[in-house]
């Protein structure tokens, strides 16, 4: 017997994904809904006052921080890619404006008795920009491409950890046809995983899982650069882009919702500097924009327009624990208790984040009802320092005279980071009496030191691409994790492959905590903050959502009149 399931998934609602690396985020309080107060009389267009806009003032005009890497969903990990890709691709499901898993390219989908087979059904008639059908061979070559090493993407393992054969195909050692994605027919896509996997939904809603146009791609390698030809399936499609400036969308007449896309354009506006989007902001250059500067949020937290949206992110540092002087968990916890987290955020970032006390932040419900971070352990970790306790630590550790101890800082070439550092190092050195040596470095660089283990403390945070506490966990776990710390625990291995392959929520949630306790309790990051994004959006902006994973779709906006 077979479980059909159409409309999606409430008990798969709060589900969340592979963490993008490297920012530093600051907090905040409630996540915003736009319904669009109208700002003014009757619109000049309109001189009936019938309140309906026409199409010439549906473009909306969105700020983002920077260009993207790639417009090729299965490329790339690049976060500022975001807003092009959730806009312009749908895949197999999707977020809603609740923030709820709802069917996307999928219209329905069966899974197996066993929980490992799914059965997608596409909707019926949908088509790309071009006009060509969406079909299951889409989607198949789509994977097929992100799990051929010679394509390069950033991105394999978010399959392979999940799909039968997926590693062995990428490995070389089976081929595409042993691997479980069958294109059934043009409108049934068959999905078989390694190991049954309560948050799959979840996972398909991250863009490595879109689609790509087969013909398309085949017939020209290069089409995700081949702007006047770059081809999607979504509500919106690619008209030009101008590097430093701006990403130019207009609506896609083929999508198969199209009648309840709202919007003709969607410019979104490439702002490196927050300080310049918000001044074109305030001068109505733009109707909403991602992120303000810290120093600005005391001013605008009265406004109206002004809004804290939570994330599922952490900001913390990861510790060597190779590193000669970080490799007593005596010394790490020393370090992690001895930080004023309260004054970090308030004096420092000048921001409204949330101290951290464990690796996965707030955000996530559980099968119970009850929040992951209020349900699981602060490990010792409050909002101010532990003076007193860490300096016993240390002393426990060999250290009666503190300032034997010399530990080296870490961290990618940010202003912001930059702050942060010698925050800590300063806390450090007036609460401990340690020695503190700062090393900064540009990212690439930075990078290959994590993976060389070549650091003492390193800077690192966490923005979460699907709704569940694995986006985190899994990040430290396998042979080759994307980070490195230089930490193995067999017993962590099991508690995270147990959370994978059960279907039983309560009992995943119980190895999910088991698997943190135990990274936890062996201090191998250092928790500082969990994070949301600050959006400023004008009024006359209706129908906008932005979840907990910053997946930017605004297929629902309507301009009011104004």
């Amino acid at each position: 017997m077979k479980k059909r399931l159409t409309s999606l998934l409430s008990l798969l609602l709060v589900l969340v994904l592979l963490a993008g690396c490297g920012g530093i985020t600051t907090g905040g309080d409630a996540a915003p809904s736009g319904t669009g107060t109208p700002g003014g009389t009757a619109d000049p267009a309109d001189p009936s006052g019938s309140g309906t806009p026409t199409a010439a003032e549906q473009t909306f005009r969105f700020a983002v921080l920077d260009d993207p890497d790639s417009f090729d969903p299965g490329y790339t990990l690049n976060t500022f890619a975001a807003p092009v890709f959730f806009n312009c691709f749908v895949g197999l499901v999707r977020y809603n404006l609740d923030n709820e898993l709802v069917p996307g390219a999928a219209e329905s989908w069966d899974i197996s008795e066993d929980g490992r087979t799914w059965t997608f059904h596409l909707v019926d008639g949908a088509k790309w920009s071009n006009g060509s059908p969406v079909t299951a061979e889409d989607f198949a070559f789509a994977w097929q491409r992100v799990l051929t090493p010679e394509f390069g993407s950033a991105a394999a393992n978010t399959l392979y950890q999940y799909i039968l054969n997926a590693e062995s195909f990428y490995k070389g050692e089976c081929a595409w046809e042993d691997v479980g994605v069958k294109a059934v027919d043009e409108t049934t896509l068959e999905v078989t995983l390694k190991d049954p996997c309560g948050y799959f939904p979840a996972l398909l809603a991250t863009w490595t899982y879109m689609p790509v146009c087969k013909e398309v791609v085949e017939a020209n390698p290069d089409w995700a650069t081949d702007y006047d030809n770059y081809v999607s399936n979504g509500p919106f499609k690619l008209d030009s882009y101008r590097m430093g400036e701006g990403i130019y969308l207009v609506k896609n007449e083929n999508y198969w919702l199209a009648d309840q896309v709202k919007l003709e354009k969607l410019d979104l506006m490439i702002f490196q500097d927050l300080s310049t989007a918000l001044n074109a902001y305030e001068a109505g250059q733009l109707d909403g924009l991602t992120s303000v500067p810290s120093t600005s949020v005391p001013s605008l937290k009265g406004r109206d327009d002004f809004y804290s949206v939570p994330q599922f992110s952490n900001t913390y540092w990861m510790f060597n624990t190779k590193d000669e002087a970080l490799s007593d968990v005596r010394v790490r916890k020393a370090l992690a208790l001895a930080i004023d987290r309260t004054s970090l955020i308030e004096d420092v970032l000048q921001s409204d984040a949330q101290p951290a006390t464990g690796h996965v932040p707030t955000g996530y419900v559980q099968s119970d009802g009850q929040d992951f971070r209020a349900a699981g352990g602060d490990y010792d970790i409050g909002a101010t320092a532990k003076v007193d306790e860490a300096k016993a630590l240390l002393a426990e550790a060999g250290y009666d005279d503190p300032s034997q101890l010399t530990v080296r800082l870490n961290y990618y070439t940010s202003d912001t980071v930059k702050k942060v550092t010698e925050a800590l190092a300063d806390m450090w050195q007036t609460n401990l009496g340690i020695n503190c040596v700062i090393e900064s470095a540009e990212w690439a660089v930075f990078y290959d030191q994590i993976l060389a283990l070549d650091y003492g403390v390193a800077a690192m945070g966490d923005q979460a691409t699907y709704l569940h506490p694995m986006a985190f966990l899994q990040t430290y776990q396998g042979d080759a994790p994307p980070l490195e710390t230089g930490w193995r625990s067999q017993d962590y291995e099991n508690y995270i492959a147990q959370a994978m392959s059960t279907t039983d929520s309560a009992e995943a949630d119980r190895f999910l905590h088991a698997a943190e306790d135990l990274f936890m309790n062996d201090y191998v990051l250092l928790p500082l903050y969990y994070g949301s994004m600050r959006m400023m959006m004008k009024d006359y902006v209706s129908n906008w959502s932005m979840p907990a994973t910053g997946q930017y779709v605004f297929d629902q906006i309507e301009i009011l009149p104004h």
